[in-house]
């Protein structure tokens, strides 16, 4: 199972429980499991309620007695020693690691003395172990997490009021996609920063998935600028074609460009990892003739290409475009023939017919050698490999 987490309105740990539940995770199932943590006097309360008129459920977890303030250390015994199943106690672990290593850093101290109410509250407990168990109980194979939002404001917490996005959760989030919202509450927390950093093997767009649940979880404030709720999508990824991938497609126009610098423009792109490379001779503005440059290049590495023809080119533009391709099954080896040794590429097509290609170079470099035509040569070749 897929799950999509559309955080358009940011997370936290209680959303998380909440939009698992709406997804049809069982809240009785959910709370016997948490109950097998050596921790009373707390009880899950789970509703339905609406935000802008988006029905969703809404997750709190009701402290009835006094808690000591559990640091990192007693928090890690405490789930390692509960019953819950081992797979469950690992992801839970980790999410702690990733929540306690933030939280040492921004506070200066040693993760194993991190201690204080953020880590140590019942309700950020309930809510790393909650989110691993519904992560198991929903058979998720695969995560992947939307752009986060951030907003600008502030929040107050045990140490004082800081500024949104909390220190913690910007710690926590390096290396992850975010963008800046108009809102006038805090919309990622630590704690849901940590489980999505956890559990989300990519960050991005929708993937290619066929939905078949959706929930929505609903947070504690009512912003009147967006409905406060995360809304977590279930279903099944399409499976690619083994002969299907993603490229990214370069494409810029030069009328000013020096045309001995593209000779070289080629190889240099070649040898940061372009797929193919060509250009086109186009009539642009002013009348005047120039060239188009294209570069298809494997899809993570478009930014860098795109840079290379920004700083190698006169062009002040670079188009980025990412496309489906699909291609030959082929694989590469080398060939003994009557002509010498060469290296050789085995296309299968989509009907399964074989064909064996040589290398061109090779090719090359045979006729060089006997001083023939090269074309009598490949032609010699091809008729010896696929006889």
């Amino acid at each position: 199972m897929l799950a999509y987490f559309d955080c358009f309105s940011g997370i936290s740990g209680d959303m998380t429980l909440a939009a698992m539940i709406d997804a049809g995770l069982d809240a009785d199932f959910l709370q016997d499991q948490l109950s097998m943590l050596d921790m009373t006097g707390w009880s899950l309360s789970v509703h339905r309620s609406a935000r802008h008129g988006l029905s969703g459920i809404r997750c709190d977890v009701e402290v009835d007695q006094g808690q000591p303030r559990r640091n990192y250390q007693e928090i890690r015994r405490l789930i390692e020693k509960s019953g819950i199943p081992d797979r469950v106690k690992a992801r839970a672990v980790n999410i702690l690691e990733v929540l306690a290593e933030a939280e040492a850093h921004v506070h200066g101290v040693e993760k194993e003395h991190v201690h204080f109410h953020e880590i140590g509250a019942v309700d950020s407990i309930i809510d790393m172990v909650g989110a691993a168990v519904g992560f198991a109980a929903l058979k998720i194979d695969k995560m992947v997490c939307s752009p986060l939002p951030f907003s600008r404001g502030f929040v107050k917490t045990d140490h004082g009021t800081i500024p949104t996005p909390a220190p913690a959760t910007l710690e926590i989030l390096k290396g992850v996609p975010v963008k800046g919202v108009e809102a006038s509450v805090e919309l990622v927390t630590p704690t849901g920063a940590a489980i999505v950093k956890t559990l989300a093997s990519q960050f991005g767009p929708y993937p290619s998935f066929v939905p078949v649940r959706t929930g929505y979880g609903l947070g504690r404030s009512d912003p009147h600028e967006i409905p406060n709720a995360l809304r977590i999508i279930l279903g099944n990824e399409i499976e690619a074609s083994p002969n299907r991938d993603k490229v990214g497609v370069l494409e810029c126009q030069v009328d000013d460009l020096d045309p001995r610098v593209l000779g070289a423009l080629m190889d240099l792109l070649f040898s940061r990892e372009a797929l193919d490379v060509c250009f086109t001779p186009v009539h642009m503005k002013k009348n005047r003739p120039g060239t188009g440059i294209t570069a298809i290049v494997p899809s993570d590495r478009a930014e860098d290409l795109a840079r290379v023809l920004l700083t190698h080119t006169t062009t002040l533009g670079v188009r980025v475009s990412y496309s489906d391709r699909i291609v030959s099954s082929r694989t590469s080896e080398r060939v003994e023939t009557s002509l010498g040794s060469i290296r050789v590429k085995t296309i299968e097509r989509p009907d399964g017919v074989k064909e064996r290609r040589p290398e061109f170079d090779d090719a090359k470099a045979i006729a060089d050698r006997l001083g023939k035509p090269v074309l009598d040569v490949l032609r010699t070749l091809e008729r010896e490999l696929n006889d």
